[in-house]
């Protein structure tokens, strides 16, 4: 792995390896967000970022292992498998908790942005949020160079910002999560469908807050929303190795990403 640390401005050391980590810190006095490159292609027509869930408040630093980062490691990995030139990043946050109106992670979720634009200047990008990251990937979604937003099981608020309409959101929501209500989820849908956006839900059949009730579904949706999405730009509408998926999986990307506003069970 190599790494970028920041730490005073323009202070920069790196290590040259196989993947890219940036680090945002004042190291020694607070926890860091990184930056955690999983794909870099020189020649990435796309990007995708990956953001992690949390809590509603709290200073617990995000470590690698934790649990709530680890969970999006999965789809991080399925990601690198789409073909075409796509970057696949994460971020991992500094705190566990949005903390009011600090909102810690839309903060480091902004700097990370800034990071991508640097690396990829002027290519499309898509966010992928979980849970509390599902919250600050729909704030995202309002930046003109987000062009897909997937956000599963998020948190979501009413005042908070929405993606712009040149944003694709597509929600993948449990019917079974006690966390964050499927009906918030419902009303997102709806309320971007109503002003013209492009807006589908994907609801999975027992599907839990954590994603661990079927996990293989909730990877294979993702990544086929985002393979769908950016066909043109990674040039794989005519590639054999992406045939579209077929059965029911299939079927709920094709209308996710083609059908204008969906509401889809699985």
């Amino acid at each position: 792995m190599s790494s970028t640390s920041v730490g005073d401005p323009g202070v920069v050391d790196r290590e040259v390896g196989d993947r890219d980590m940036v680090d945002a810190t004042d190291r020694g006095r607070m926890p860091s967000a990184a930056l955690v490159w999983d794909a870099q292609p020189a020649d990435a027509a796309a990007v995708v970022i990956v953001l992690h869930g949390g809590a509603v408040d709290g200073y617990e630093p995000n470590r690698p292992w934790s649990h709530n980062v680890a969970r999006l490691l999965p789809f991080a990995r399925s990601l690198r498998s789409v073909p075409g030139p796509l970057a696949v990043a994460r971020v991992r946050f500094r705190f566990r908790g949005w903390n009011g109106d600090e909102q810690a992670p839309l903060v480091d979720a902004r700097w990370a942005l800034e990071q991508v634009r640097t690396a990829y200047p002027g290519r499309p990008v898509a966010v992928v949020g979980h849970s509390m990251g599902g919250r600050v990937a729909l704030h995202l979604g309002a930046e003109r160079d987000v062009r897909l937003v997937v956000a599963l099981a998020p948190w979501i608020e009413r005042r908070d910002t929405r993606p712009g309409p040149w944003c694709r959101t597509v929600v993948i929501h449990g019917d079974r999560d006690v966390i964050c209500g499927l009906s918030r989820s419902r009303r997102l849908v709806e309320e971007l469908q109503a002003q013209g956006r492009d807006a589908s839900l994907i609801r999975v059949a027992r599907g839990d807050h954590a994603m661990l009730l079927r996990p293989r579904l909730w990877t294979e949706l993702v990544t086929g929303v985002v393979a769908s999405s950016f066909a043109g730009e990674l040039g794989i509408a005519d590639d054999a190795s992406a045939e579209p998926r077929s059965g029911e999986v299939g079927a709920a990307i094709a209308l996710a990403v083609h059908g204008g506003g969906s509401v889809i069970d699985l």
